[in-house]
């Protein structure tokens, strides 16, 4: 059976969940498979990686029993438990879930009352009976109802669908959008992004903006102007529409003086949020949107910002990109939360590719060196490594590829020196390569070309699918290659939303990287985000160095270093954690130690 990534299994418990709910079954079990599918869906590792760790109990929301039945998945590729209970509900009930609108009784009532006995065609046999007429005479339907269905089933066709997440930036452009708009009226006193975008997660779902206001009808009807297709909810807290490029955009308004409360209410995890409500329960205390509130007396206490918020709880003020059920709360009351590592600390991009042809095992960068050198300077770098991929193995010999080497730092050191003169900036210069980590484990340079670079970033860029066992002796021998290998590139390969991560033994590699002192990068690129940040974490506890690189194949894709900034964020990290966050000395003498 092919491994099944983390979406599937998440969508696999959410249709046991909606059997469980069909079958009236008792609403916590209902609640807690849910809870683990969206626990799974936002997870930054592929849950076969967790398995094989032996870290399952350590997901938020898979308990016990649950990581039981997972671990019977990915032996067996079936759970026997999970089966009983799809057989006692029509499979043609669980494609119609997708269709916005669509809840579980819902579609088994429809499933049922048309007949609809095959899953591979249950959309398609709705829609025909909504066109027919044949849904409004249903008991509890009628004619706005099947309106409605075939509503949602053209939102479904078009893919606008809440299960369709968005990049980071994708998501971030459009909250400017929105933000700016909303800048515009007078009476929006603070404006913030909330939930996820708040939190830097890898993808995001609907995009949720904060309003501070005293005037909040007038705040939501400019909000309603800024141009969009469908208002799904208006109410004298918000308001909610589809954008004309199908994306979700919510808008909270709170008084000023309980703006806090909000903000704390609406960005943390489902799991940080519950693991909130739980200590302050401890303390005697309930919490909202609206403040903290004492149970005993029922005085509700509000709150301007998140700092005073988290003050009255006894709590160290908690980042946002930290609110997910990771020991923050037990931190933040022994006021250990670290100071997080921010892109004015970051001091240099290690990982940017140049138009300059070596003839490389893969794509070409499009601005030369005195561009990218421009963009460094801009961006207010002490310092920037090229690192253009290595030649192709395949279409040059050895003699070849070492004389292409040679070539290009001659001409880099020439380009440089030429631009440094004429621009009068101190950015300096590090040549280096990205070398592929073959399927045998040797790196794709020849010994004598590691002579013409300062160091190298090892990288996998094929036969992603090897065993872990094999895999992770073939990073290990790539890895230990040569001492001018200083960095794991985007070290577990995976592509956002296409490709899931290599199996590898992170232990062995975490051991291996920190005794040769190999940094593990956090590649910014938006489809990689990679090293996940749950993984970042654990690098972080077993004290090994990370750097955060672009990855840059244009001056463009060198703004996106923040995305991988926030990825080391909600790994934990501080500035001593990340490699180039050293002024130039101390990173060159750490780079060029070999």
């Amino acid at each position: 059976m092919a491994t099944l990534m983390n979406l599937e299994i998440a969508n696999l418990l959410r249709n046991i969940a909606a059997a469980y709910q069909i079958l009236d079954e008792n609403r916590f079990r209902i609640m807690a498979y849910e809870r683990a599918g969206d626990s799974i869906e936002h997870a930054t590792r592929e849950m076969k990686d967790i398995w094989e760790d032996e870290k399952l109990s350590e997901v938020p929301g898979v308990g016990k029993t649950l990581a039981q039945h997972l671990d019977e998945l990915f032996r067996t590729g079936r759970v026997k438990h999970f089966e009983s209970v799809m057989k006692r509900v029509p499979e043609a009930v669980f494609p119609l879930l997708g269709v916005p609108g669509m809840g579980p009784k819902k579609a088994y009532k429809l499933v049922k009352a048309l007949h609809l006995n095959r899953k591979d065609s249950a959309i398609d046999d709705l829609e025909k009976a909504a066109r027919e007429h044949t849904i409004a005479p249903i008991e509890g339907f009628g004619e706005k109802s099947e309106h409605a269905i075939l509503e949602g089933i053209s939102a479904y066709r078009r893919g606008q669908i809440k299960g369709q997440r968005m990049s980071l930036p994708e998501a971030d452009r459009i909250a400017r959008e929105v933000i700016a708009h909303m800048k515009k009226n007078p009476d929006a006193e603070k404006i913030d992004t909330l939930g996820s975008l708040r939190r830097q997660v890898a993808t995001i779902g609907d995009i949720d903006i904060a309003v501070a206001t005293t005037n909040a009808q007038g705040v939501i009807e400019h909000f309603l102007r800024f141009p969009h297709k469908k208002i799904i909810e208006q109410g004298p807290s918000g308001a909610s529409v589809i954008l004309t490029n199908g994306r979700q955009v919510d808008v909270r308004v709170q008084e000023p003086r309980a703006y806090g409360a909000m903000l704390q209410y609406f960005t943390g995890s489902k799991h940080h949020n519950i693991a909130l409500r739980e200590y302050a329960l401890g303390r005697g205390k309930s919490l909202s949107e609206h403040g903290v509130k004492d149970v005993k007396t029922g005085v509700v206490e509000q709150f301007r910002t998140e700092q005073e918020f988290y003050e009255e709880l006894g709590l160290q003020y908690i980042a946002p990109e930290l609110r997910e059920d990771r020991g923050e709360i037990e931190a933040g009351l022994r006021k250990g939360l670290p100071k997080l590592v921010g892109f004015a600390d970051i001091k240099g991009d290690l990982h940017v590719h140049t138009s300059y042809d070596l003839h490389p095992s893969h794509d070409l960068g499009v601005n030369t060196l005195e561009e990218c050198l421009d963009k460094a300077a801009a961006l207010g770098y002490e310092y920037i490594g090229i690192s253009d991929h290595n030649p192709s193995v395949s279409n040059q010999s050895k003699e070849k590829i070492i004389d292409i080497m040679k070539r290009r730092k001659e001409y880099y050191e020439q380009k440089y020196y030429s631009w440094k003169e004429r621009v009068k900036k101190r950015v300096h210069l590090f040549i280096m390569c990205e070398a592929d980590v073959l399927t045998d484990g040797t790196i794709a340079l020849p010994e004598k070309a590691f002579d013409f670079v300062d160091a190298v970033i090892a990288s996998i860029h094929s036969a992603f699918r090897q065993e872990r066992k094999t895999m992770t002796k073939r990073v290990l021998s790539g890895l230990g290659s040569h001492p001018k290998v200083c960095v794991f590139g985007h070290p577990t390969g995976r592509l956002l939303p296409t490709r899931e991560g290599i199996e590898l033994d992170w232990e062995e590699i975490f051991a291996f990287c920190k005794n040769r002192k190999i940094a593990l990068e956090i590649n910014a690129y938006p489809s990689r985000l990679d090293l996940p940040d749950t993984l970042v974490y654990d690098a972080v506890k077993a004290g090994l160095p990370c750097i955060i690189n672009t990855d840059a194949h244009s001056v463009r894709q060198m703004d996106l270093l923040p995305y991988g900034v926030s990825v080391a964020r909600r790994g934990w990290c501080t500035k001593r954690d990340i490699a180039n966050t050293m002024e130039y000395n101390k990173f060159k003498d750490w780079l060029l130690r070999h």
